[in-house]
């Protein structure tokens, strides 16, 4: 199996995040949540929190902790 994506690592993921619009105000706080429960497993509960029809930019405003929250809910 061929994988077209490089991995990332956490302060690469942390960038990606924030270069597409999401606030991180704790990055150590954002990078653990990354390293313990995956960057895959916590992009599915970005939807509800990006633009309309663009799911790879966040909505003005948005931070990891609303992203977080919703996980943990």
């Amino acid at each position: 199996m061929s994988f077209q994506k490089p991995a990332l690592t956490y302060e690469q993921q942390i960038e990606l995040l924030k270069s597409r619009g999401l606030t991180i105000l704790d990055e150590a706080f954002a990078k653990h949540c990354l390293a313990h429960f995956n960057y895959y497993r916590l992009s599915a509960y970005r939807r509800p929190f990006t633009e309309p029809g663009n799911y790879d930019r966040f909505r003005a405003g948005v931070t990891f902790d609303d992203l977080w929250a919703l996980y943990c809910f």
